[in-house]
């Protein structure tokens, strides 16, 4: 009886989301670390299904496209105090970010390598940029960082790595392992381990204990794929169905009008071939009475597909958390609108806060190099600490509903001033309210929206990330910073 009773008490009072009731698929119990979910196998498979979509579906590549419109753009600006040192900083900076001078393949400017950088993380997960010892940068794609089979270094096993991350025993990196991309129907193969200072790694993280990134896209891969295919199904329906035909029904067992066919089974009567020209003005049709003739149509596509396609479209849409009125302006009101992309600016933050983190490493290690090869040169009493700056983002303001007035003069104030260097206008997007004393004060809501997360960076804050060595001077910390005897990573 006891032992009824405590079965009854745990299915009326336990958890039903443990009980299996044959109604859904169970949970499979176990509890593994992220990387150990997606083993390297698997992470082949999903960076390629990622690829894909991203390669052949339009709706993929506009949603990727977006995010990096939103999450990727920057502008520098120093913040020194001093407008001499924050001119120099500033051209340099402006020198470096030339496709010649960080792109180890003189390809890309900076803020296209920005741009590249965050797509990859999108598309694959993560991806790598090795710092160069003469202040250049090569980014290396997520797939060529794995575990190889053989040709590592002596005394170095295997299973120190996790994915080609080498790590220690609390799992922080201490090197990664860099392999070639197979000709043809080869495996990768080993060719550097390349210590973990000379490294900043950009990735998607979900876990603590998580050591690669994995696409936010994967859980919206299937539904992406199933839309894009159902796209291809509907269209080949729908060129089908413009290939019309005209079906006769008829009651009387005489020939319909003339006949013109020949006998082709020899029995003397020739067979039925109706001629009837669509291209040649009106068509009137003499029909016996109870005979009709009907166009078949399939009605392709249905009304259903489309609303099911856009429920598809939106699940799909919130992988990269965007609204779905930015994929249908029509979808929505202004204040709809309004509120998806107050919303999507909050979740957008939160990933340019990656973005800039990456950007002040290499700030802070390019800026050393500056410092160290005697082209930029610090005021007495200066030290390397005291060098500040920020990223800024160029996000795209919202419009507060705020009175005509208001509006003009806000159109008035962005075309007369703008911030230093013409990156991101200084106007106020807001009311003037009155303040103590009878005077009126402004408030800058498009300043407000860029604040947030946006404190200057000290090189100091960066000191232990960068060289891996707290507490150097400005020679060492330059020194410690340069990449020994690293060359190209081949393709």
């Amino acid at each position: 009886m006891a032992g009824l009773l405590h079965k009854a008490g745990r299915y009326l009072f336990g958890y039903d989301a443990v009980e299996s009731k044959n109604r859904r698929q169970p949970p499979t119990g176990r509890l593994r670390s992220e990387d150990k979910e997606l083993l390297p196998h698997q992470r082949r498979k999903l960076t390629s299904a990622s690829r894909d979509i991203h390669r052949n579906f339009t709706i993929a590549a506009w949603a990727i496209r977006k995010h990096l419109d939103y999450v990727s753009t920057f502008s520098f600006q120093s913040r020194t105090g001093s407008a001499d040192l924050d001119g120099r900083i500033e051209d340099l900076m402006d020198w470096w970010s030339r496709p010649g001078n960080c792109d180890v393949a003189a390809r890309h400017s900076l803020p296209r390598l920005v741009r590249l950088a965050e797509e990859r993380r999108t598309v694959d997960g993560d991806v790598f940029f090795l710092k160069l010892s003469d202040g250049r940068l090569q980014a290396i794609e997520g797939d060529r960082v794995q575990t190889p089979t053989s040709g590592l270094p002596q005394g170095v096993l295997p299973t120190e790595f996790v994915h080609g991350v080498q790590v220690d025993e609390a799992g922080q990196a201490k090197g990664y392992a860099v392999c070639k991309r197979p000709a043809s129907g080869a495996d990768f193969m080993f060719e550097r381990l390349i210590p973990a200072p000379y490294v900043v790694h950009h990735a998607f993280f979900d876990r603590f204990d998580q050591v690669r990134g994995i696409s936010p896209l994967a859980a919206a891969i299937n539904t992406l794929r199933d839309t894009y295919e159902g796209f291809d199904y509907a269209l080949a329906k729908a060129k089908v169905a413009q290939m019309f035909a005209l079906a006769f029904y008829r009651e009387a067992v005489e020939p319909l009008g003339e006949v013109t066919g020949e006998d082709a089974d020899g029995d003397g009567t020739p067979e039925k071939d109706y001629q009837v020209d669509f291209g040649r003005g009106p068509v009137l049709l003499d029909l016996e009475p109870g005979d009709r003739a009907e166009f078949l149509e399939s009605r392709s596509p249905s009304t259903e597909f489309l609303a099911f396609t856009q429920t598809m479209i939106q699940t799909a849409l919130k992988g990269l958390d965007i609204p779905y009125s930015f994929f249908d302006e029509s979808h929505t009101n202004y204040s709809g609108a309004r509120q998806a992309l107050l919303q999507y600016e909050q979740s957008a933050d939160v990933k340019r806060h990656d973005v800039r983190l990456m950007l002040n490493n290499l700030t802070a290690w390019r800026l050393r190099l500056f410092i160290a090869d005697g082209a930029l040169e610090l005021p007495r009493g200066m030290a390397l600490a005291n060098l500040r700056w920020e990223w800024i983002a160029k996000g795209i303001p919202w419009i507060p509903a705020i009175s005509r007035e208001a509006v003009h003069a806000d159109r008035l104030a962005r075309s007369g001033r703008a911030r230093r260097g013409g990156r991101l206008p200084s106007a106020h997007l807001g009311t003037s309210t009155p303040a103590a004393g009878g005077k009126s004060r402004s408030i800058s809501l498009a300043r407000q929206l860029i604040s947030l997360a946006q404190l200057p960076y000290t090189i100091t804050q960066l000191a232990a990330s960068v060289s891996g060595r707290p507490g150097l001077s400005s020679s060492s910390m330059a020194t410690a910073v340069r990449c020994p005897s690293l060359g190209l990573i081949s393709e």
